[in-house]
This record gives structure tokens, sequence and C-alpha cells, in this order.
């Protein structure tokens, strides 16, 4: 029975990149880009909701969307831009 050996003193080296292939962000430049994006996304949702506000034009009360009339008073609900 003939057995084989494997010899691992010479292995051919790979090159490395000088630079990394891509778009390379600094741990502090995600923080950021995280932080902006999660702010305009929080913007957009409160602006969003406010535009849905249906106000009461007999006292002011704030109402959900889904109401036609005043919680409080009963009087028909006007939007608000």
């Amino acid at each position: 029975m003939i057995q084989t050996t494997l010899s691992l003193e010479q292995q051919p080296t790979q090159p490395k990149a000088d630079k990394p292939s891509g778009f390379h962000l600094q741990p502090m430049q995600k923080g950021g880009l995280l932080v902006v994006l999660l702010g305009v996304l929080y913007l957009r949702i409160w602006r969003r909701k406010q535009s849905k506000a249906l106000y009461c034009s007999h006292c002011g009360k704030k109402n959900p969307p889904h109401q036609s009339n005043c919680q409080k008073c009963a009087a028909p609900l006007m939007r608000v831009d």
C-alpha cells in the first residue's frame, strides 16, 4: 500500500488587495448616517400623523382620524392643514 504525503512547507501566497473594493464607511460615519436616516423617517411619520389629525371647530379638541364628530361635544370635525 502506497501512502501519499502532503508538504505544507511553501504554499503560494495570494496577493492582497491594497484597498478594499466597494463602499466603506468608518464606524462614526455609519452611526451618523443611521441617526440621520432614523430622524428623517421619524419626521415623515410625525408629519403624516399630523396631517390626519381632526380638530373640533367648537371646542378645539383633537380627535382620532376615524371619528366624524367630536368625542367631547359631538360637533362636526374639520381637518387642519
